[in-house]
């Protein structure tokens, strides 16, 4: 619980500098990462759009890309867009939907990269469709929605940053075949209740010791025969079948 706590802790923090530092005027150049970048080398994260409507409000990444921002909307079921003028959205920013109550998510294939928090705190968010051509995973980006039993993860997904499914109400996942996602981080399912299976191909590498910490005692792990999941399984006295 205590982790818990610190990634509840984290998140807030991370929102409140982020609308601290948003904005805030300094002399500054954007950055392909969607962040601004001074003169003294600090970044800022962009939280004031500089599109908007009545729903969406996004930042210019550059002469062809957004990055979605802010949510203004109220509906519950989301699709975001692919486009929105002359621009296409290839970025869900840090905590847009960060408890906003959404229970179902519909994301573009336009997009690449989902950042940190984007989605965490949706108690109700039920169903997720990500892009096709999603290549980064952020930190905490589905925490502690709980109502989540089941997400497909596309095969493009290279990076998956730690807490992703931190106290997420997973109880499934298949982890893609990427031989660029090699990794599978620090307390990524960390005090996932009802996890139960976990597909991990031969491709994953690296597993933290602590990816699966405060999981049920029953969950099993589907590995390859002879891969590095199977060793990591053993070691750690998870259940595993190796196929």
């Amino acid at each position: 619980m205590k982790k818990v706590i610190c990634a509840i802790l984290a998140c807030t923090i991370g929102a409140v500098t982020a609308a601290s530092l948003g904005g805030c005027g300094c002399n500054s150049s954007k950055t392909s990462s969607g962040s601004q970048e001074s003169k003294q080398g600090y970044e800022v994260v962009a939280t004031q759009p500089d599109l908007k409507d009545d729903v969406f409000g996004f930042y210019i990444l550059n002469d062809k890309s957004l990055m979605l921002t802010r949510y203004f909307g109220s509906e519950t079921d989301v699709v975001i867009p692919d486009t929105y003028q002359n621009y296409t959205v290839t970025t869900i920013g840090h905590s847009v939907f960060n408890n906003d109550g959404i229970k179902t998510i519909t994301v573009p294939d336009t997009v690449t990269d989902i950042q940190d928090y984007a989605f965490a705190s949706n108690k109700g968010l039920t169903s997720v469709k990500l892009s096709s051509n999603l290549t980064h995973l952020g930190t905490d980006a589905f925490f502690y929605c709980s109502a989540l039993e089941t997400i497909e993860l596309p095969s493009s997904l290279e990076k998956i940053e730690p807490f992703a499914f931190c106290a997420s109400g997973l109880k499934t996942l298949v982890i893609p075949e990427n031989e660029k996602l090699t990794e599978l981080p620090q307390f990524l399912f960390h005090q996932c209740p009802n996890l139960k299976e976990v597909v991990i191909p031969a491709t994953i590498t690296k597993i933290a010791e602590d990816t699966f910490s405060e999981c049920p005692a029953d969950l099993t792990l589907k590995v390859a025969s002879g891969s590095y999941a199977e060793q990591y399984a053993q070691e750690q006295g998870i259940n595993y079948e190796s196929v």
